[in-house]
């Protein structure tokens, strides 16, 4: 507790007390004794009135007898005593101040507060301490506790794929991936056509042998490929297994037709276009003639074009700097249909080439309607830029699930580009549903 609390609360209880206290002190007396004089001299001022009025002969004797009683009703009515004497004495206690509550409501304000302060922070304080006090079996169960509990209900229960699955999961977010290993062994023994648990068992495999498939390992992945050719994750999974054994031409296979469902994840077409060069390197040196990388991902350049004079650049060099200002928004109605901080990608693409993306950017749906550059520092491969083919596809897409690779109920928004300006301005509306 600070000083300025302190200090603080001083103050407004100070102030308090004085606002109880001051009218017992002041306020009430003035009030008080004010109307009393008030009326007693009014009174007296038209007694001496109608004696005047007497001696000089303006009234008569019984007039002044009648009105003399009409002022004593009138006193008697607002004063409820006999007479003049009286009447001041209760006029008088009536303002009278009264020190002796003042001092109780001082010194017993004060004592109140501080004793329902003490109270009520002394439950705060002991709430606190209690919890952070409380047994571990109160509190949420750690990673540990919950594998020790799952291990039980399924010595207990036999265990079904799923709990096998779950464990395996467990210890390979502690990192034990050995055990991970034999918990997702046991659940494709009871479900052994499930390729997710073959990737996951292969990769538990993989991590506990210094991130290097080996035979086991590679096994699953290709029956996993065997069962689900086309699916994204089965293909990088197969490809890093196929280029870790030296299949260089089976990892190019499975890492091209990945390619075109990495659209707009340039973190992912990165690592796929390195092991695709890495893995024809690897046949080079094998003494294989293989093609460019160009034509192994579908790239189809636009040829250099001669100038029409000599000292004049080349359509080439003219379009070396082109560059793409997108504007992306989207309707109010399509907006509510996903979260501010769903993923919005922005990308070009040849219309006729290679299905990656020439240049792209990566936004959330707060940021719309935004404006973004796509220009040539965005290639992914040297000789793949925005600027090597005539017709492009400009996109914005908003993810649900934040994939780069476009699922049902994504929005798409799209723009053909056909010319050859250095700079373009394309303006996307987000406003078709994927199917």
């Amino acid at each position: 507790m600070n000083i300025m609390f302190w200090g603080l609360m001083i103050l407004m209880l100070l102030l308090a007390i004085g606002l109880l206290v001051f009218p017992l002190l002041k306020v009430r007396a003035k009030v008080a004794i004010a109307y009393k004089e008030s009326n007693l001299r009014i009174n007296e001022e038209k007694i001496m009135e109608l004696d005047l009025d007497l001696e000089e002969g303006r009234i008569d004797q019984g007039f002044y007898n009648a009105a003399r009683e009409e002022l004593d009703r009138e006193l008697l009515i607002d004063i409820p005593e006999e007479s003049k004497s009286s009447a001041a004495l209760h006029y008088t206690a009536a303002a009278e101040r009264h020190p002796a509550m003042a001092i109780l409501i001082a010194l017993f304000v004060p004592m109140l507060v501080l004793l329902l302060y003490l109270d009520l922070g002394m439950h705060a304080a002991s709430d606190e301490a209690q919890l952070a006090h409380q047994p571990p079996s109160q509190q949420e169960p750690s990673i540990e506790e919950m594998i020790v509990q799952l291990e039980q209900r399924i010595e207990a229960q036999g265990g079904s794929a799923e709990e096998w699955a779950m464990l395996g999961r467990a210890h390979k977010y502690k990192g034990d991936n050995e055990q991970a290993a034999k918990a997702f062994a046991v659940a494709l023994e009871n479900d052994s056509d499930n390729v997710q648990l073959m990737l996951e068992s292969a990769e538990v495999l993989a991590l506990s042998n210094n991130r290097a498939f080996n035979g086991e390992s590679r096994t699953l992945v290709m029956k996993a490929y065997e069962l689900d050719p086309e699916n994204p994750n089965v293909l990088w999974f197969a490809g890093v297994a196929e280029f870790q054994a030296g299949e260089f031409r089976n990892a190019i296979a499975h890492l091209t037709k990945l390619l075109p469902m990495a659209g707009g994840e340039e973190d992912v077409m990165k690592s796929i276009i390195g092991i695709v060069a890495k893995s024809r390197q690897g046949l080079i040196d094998a003494g294989e003639n293989v093609p460019t990388i160009e034509a192994l991902l579908g790239v189809q350049a636009r040829p250099a074009e001669v100038a029409v004079k000599a000292d004049a650049p080349s359509i080439t060099d003219a379009v070396a700097s082109r560059s793409l200002q997108v504007t992306v928004n989207i309707s109010d109605e399509n907006r509510q249909k996903f979260g501010a901080s769903n993923t919005v990608f922005v990308y070009a693409k040849a219309k006729q080439g290679p299905r990656m993306p020439l240049a792209a950017q990566r936004l959330t749906l707060a940021e719309l309607p935004a404006t973004v550059t796509l220009d040539e520092s965005m290639a992914m491969v040297e000789g793949m830029n925005i600027s090597a083919f005539d017709h492009l596809v400009v996109s914005a897409r908003v993810s649900r699930s934040g994939s780069a690779i476009a699922q049902s109920g994504d929005y798409l928004g799209q723009f053909e580009v056909v010319d050859n300006k250095p700079e373009t301005i394309v303006t996307i509306n987000i406003d078709t549903v994927v199917p």
